[in-house]
């Protein structure tokens, strides 16, 4: 082969190279087989809260109910979440109906499976909301009250976890107090798997008007966080408190109790508001008439740059209260926040 052949060979060659480089791939895209025999192409994005985020070219963005998928295959790995706690990761292949098939043969029932792709856990995170709500009014009715609240949850090297809060409630009408009460708590967490955790929590409050001079409740626990995500949280807690309290008067009583908690929150309308619901109590090991419980539940509402308009509604019940003294008080407020 002369030298003008030889050229010719490798400008052919090149040319076919290059056009085989431009020429379209095959697109790829995983496939989702729904119960009712339809099948969806698009990519998996992530699934939680019972709903698999499906993006499609034709579609956009779709929500499918995880109980209406019967069998589901990708072309890039995804990371599952079981209700064990096991995190699985690996391409989705094609499986019995009911099941996903990883790529190293590990076959999961559906119904085991509770996340796709969870968002990672930041190593270190600090995540509050501080509100102010303040009522001043003059002439007829002539009445101020203030109520600020705070809460601060960080978690850091992904075991452990620190709650803490305040709640300070001032109101006065005509010169005269008609409010006077303050919450403080502080909690700890380890966690010893993706879901149970161990903890130790302690709580300090005080209400005049309810002839309460101090209240602690101190203990230990376990904890079970069912659903923790940027969008959903939802945790169990129970465990036993020492509980110490002193009137007005000066009288003190202590008595051992079992403490409960749970605590949820969630996203809704793409971050539009967020509903929680936060609730305590304490039960007397040696009576079960003295027994304590608090509840706080609201919509927060984020405005701009991080400012949050809140409405919140409390509520204190206190089974053996103080003689002449009601068992429950409610608060309904409005307030303006900032979360962080």
């Amino acid at each position: 082969m002369n030298f003008t052949a030889r050229t010719k060979a490798l400008v052919l060659a090149c040319l076919t190279l290059t056009a085989t480089l431009l020429l379209p791939s095959p697109a790829s895209a995983d496939v989702v087989y729904l119960k009712g025999g339809d099948r969806i192409t698009g990519k998996v994005k992530d699934m939680g809260a019972g709903k698999l985020t499906f993006t499609t070219s034709y579609a956009g963005k779709l929500k499918i109910k995880w109980s209406e998928v019967e069998r589901l295959v990708t072309d890039q790995p995804l990371t599952l979440e079981t209700k064990q706690g096991q995190k699985l990761t690996g391409k989705a292949q094609a499986a019995d109906a009911g099941q996903i098939r990883l790529e190293d043969g590990t076959a999961i029932a559906l119904s085991q499976v509770t996340a796709i792709n969870p968002e990672d856990l930041e190593p270190f995170k600090l995540d509050g909301q501080v509100n102010l709500g303040v009522d001043i009014s003059r002439g007829n009715t002539n009445k101020k009250s203030v109520d600020t609240t705070g809460r601060v949850v960080t978690t850091w090297g992904t075991i452990n976890r620190a709650i803490g809060g305040f709640e300070i409630h001032r109101a006065e009408s005509k010169g005269k107090d008609t409010s006077d009460n303050a919450l403080g708590y502080v909690e700890y967490n380890r966690f010893v798997s993706d879901k149970w955790y161990w903890l130790a929590n302690l709580r300090g409050s005080q209400d005049t008007f309810k002839d309460i001079q101090y209240r602690s409740m101190t203990g230990v626990g376990i904890g079970y966080q069912l659903w923790r995500s940027k969008l959903t949280n939802l945790s169990f807690e129970l465990g036993p408190n020492y509980v110490y309290q002193e009137d007005t008067a000066g009288v003190s009583e202590d008595w051992f109790a079992w403490r409960w908690e749970i605590a949820y929150d969630r996203w809704f309308f793409s971050r539009a508001v967020q509903f929680y619901h936060r609730q305590e109590g304490f039960l007397a090991m040696d009576n079960a008439e003295n027994w304590i419980w608090t509840a706080r539940q609201g919509l927060n509402f984020p405005t701009v740059l991080g400012f949050v308009f809140t409405v919140a509604y409390n509520i204190d019940y206190d089974n053996e209260p103080e003689p002449g003294k009601s068992k429950t008080d409610t608060r309904f407020i409005l307030s303006l926040g900032y979360q962080f």
